[in-house]
């Protein structure tokens, strides 16, 4: 009877086991639905629990109270990037669910992970020299509001999540002012891997065509030259071609130049707001799939699915280069001089690309009795357009030996911090000869833009001014490999600069005035102290008749070229300095 009980026993424990060994979390594309955010994580937790390659971790806060989850893949049980580096493996970062009603990478995110950790000829395929790094569902508040209307032109899944988050915020327009949470522990997870590759999964709408996953690669001109032309004659090529022998073709992202894309297509200028876009500044290889929003949802999760392998794949058989490209970037952007700070579409310049569409033809509505159009599936076509694919610099700047950024404006400081920007703290109260910015001009906009009032059309003017800082203002030294991302962050007229997110605007404000009736008798010493501003004032109400009849505009004139007027307004908090100097610094 004991003996009985005991194998009982012993073969209840081999089931169990045997069972958690092999349990995962089944998918159910294939019967258009989408994983939840808790079946989502109980996958990875799975894989944790069943793989000593596999790890998950916690990382860090997001809006909506629950953790940021990382899940890393190393061949080696290695998951401490330092030493991954230190070996000359790749990091490759993946990035899903930013936008949860976009869900085909939440999906495909699990079938990659689920695939690589139970067949383990994927793993020497894939990973024999890089380090997968996979975000599982990052809007994790809009992937728990779930429901089957959130997105009303997408083909499933049966329900899917929102494109906001738990502030309503856009977490694609959110890397560089970093409102969020989420975006914040993003930060600390990218400088914390520093990784080679990046890959942001997305879903997109427009155009009707006939290929289920479109590619945006980070503007190549924007990146360093030797990773520009990487990226654009190699990297970008072969991961085409891989993909033309997958089930699933893929073409560059339908970024119309007219209404409809048969007239031509051109490159994604991914700002600095967006992930590409700021994982660019870092001198990382970053991709952003968009999905087709109207082929069902089997064939976009299977189609990223091939496209993350195709790009670990190459990554994979091309470590070496892809390590020393960015390598020799981070060094040449320490010592680097001139930094392009805008750009603009070439349209000089533009090769054929071979697209397969529908063709778009006018219909007069059922509903409305109008004219409108639409795309013709019975009527699909292939033909040569132009793909614009190049853009140039419309303004740069050489660096300052540093910055000083006054340690009043600790918000914008706290962005730097997260992204890992070396910082020195002055020692002592000083003053100091600096070249500081004037905004002459900037336009607010009249609307809300993901929680901000965004300043555009900045211009400026410099002048050099001796002024006093404060023991523990901050100098940033512009011999980093984060060059591109201090001076994109801290030049105001760049794109995506601090100052056009509004960290800034109160400096736009005056804080003193004069009263016209006390003021009048100092105005009138003050014109006879100084007959050249006499001239341009008598000169003035000559010319203008509005001028002249007005008793507060000719005292205002007066007071704004007075002593009395204060320099600081309009004048732009971060500093300049261009030529070393011996700063007084805790190091």
């Amino acid at each position: 009877m004991y003996i009985n009980k005991l194998a009982f026993i012993i073969t209840v424990l081999w089931i169990s086991i045997i069972q958690l060994t092999n349990a995962q979390v089944k998918l159910k594309y294939d019967q258009n639905k989408s994983l939840t955010y808790a079946e989502t994580i109980e996958a990875y937790q799975l894989l944790d629990k069943q793989f000593k390659q596999a790890r998950l971790f916690d990382m860090g806060p997001t809006d909506i109270g629950k953790p940021l989850s990382l899940f890393i893949i190393s061949n080696d049980e290695d998951f401490d990037p330092v030493s991954i580096k230190k070996k000359g493996k790749v990091i490759v970062l993946i990035n899903n669910g930013i936008h949860p009603g976009e869900a085909c990478g939440i999906d495909a995110g699990v079938k990659l992970a689920q695939d690589l950790l139970y067949n383990k000829k994927y793993l020497n395929k894939y990973l024999e020299n890089i380090v997968l790094a996979i975000i599982p569902a990052y809007n994790i508040g809009g992937m728990l509001n779930r429901s089957p209307y959130h997105r009303a032109n997408q083909n499933g899944p049966e329900e899917h999540g929102f494109r906001g988050n738990a502030r309503n915020l856009d977490l694609n327009r959110d890397f560089i002012k970093t409102d969020t949470r989420n975006a914040r522990t993003f930060s600390m997870i990218f400088n914390f891997l520093k990784p080679e590759v990046f890959l942001d999964t997305h879903t997109t709408n427009g155009s009707d065509h006939q290929y289920s996953i479109t590619l945006i690669a980070t503007q190549h001109n924007k990146l360093h030259p030797i990773m520009g032309n990487y990226l654009n004659n190699k990297m970008v090529p072969a991961l085409f071609a891989k993909m033309k022998e997958s089930p699933y073709e893929l073409i560059p992202y339908v970024n119309s130049i007219n209404r409809t894309p048969d007239k031509g297509i051109s490159g994604y200028l991914d700002a600095p707001m967006v992930s590409t876009g700021y994982a660019s500044l870092f001198n990382t290889f970053a991709f952003m799939t968009e999905n087709h929003v109207y082929k069902p949802f089997e064939e976009r999760v299977l189609s990223v699915y091939h496209f993350m392998l195709s790009l670990l794949e190459f990554t994979n058989s091309n470590s070496e280069t892809i390590s020393q490209l960015k390598k020799q970037a981070d060094k040449e952007t320490c010592n680097k001089e001139d930094f392009v700070t805008n750009w603009k579409l070439d349209t000089s310049k533009y090769q054929e690309l071979t697209f397969k569409g529908y063709l778009p033809k006018q219909r007069i509505s059922q509903l409305t009795g109008k004219s409108t159009m639409y795309y013709d599936k019975n009527d699909p076509f292939e033909k040569q357009i132009p793909y614009y694919n190049e853009y140039v610099a419309t303004s740069h700047i050489k660096k300052p030996f540093c910055y000083i950024i006054p340690q009043a404006w600790h918000e914008a400081i706290e962005k730097l911090r997260l992204n890992e920007i070396k910082m020195s703290e002055l020692s002592k109260d000083t003053i100091l000869q600096v070249q500081v910015y004037y905004i002459t001009d900037f336009k607010p906009s009249n609307r809300s833009y993901n929680g901000h009032f965004v300043n555009s059309g900045i211009k400026t003017r410099t002048e050099i001014q001796n002024i006093r800082f404060y023991k523990g203002d901050f100098i940033i030294r512009t011999n980093q490999p984060s060059n591109n991302y201090i001076i994109q962050v801290l030049e105001p007229d760049a794109s995506g600069s601090f100052f056009s997110w509004n960290f800034f605007d109160s400096s736009m404000e005056n804080r003193e005035y004069f009263s016209p009736s006390v003021f009048e008798e100092k105005a009138q010493k003050f014109l006879n102290e100084n007959p050249d501003l006499n001239k341009k004032f008598e000169a003035k109400k000559k010319e203008e008749t509005e001028f002249a009849e007005s008793h507060y505009a000719q005292l205002r004139f007066i007071y704004m070229n007075s002593p009395y007027y204060e320099k600081s307004y309009r004048r732009y908090p971060v500093a300049r300095i261009n030529d070393p100097v011996n700063l007084p610094l805790d190091e």
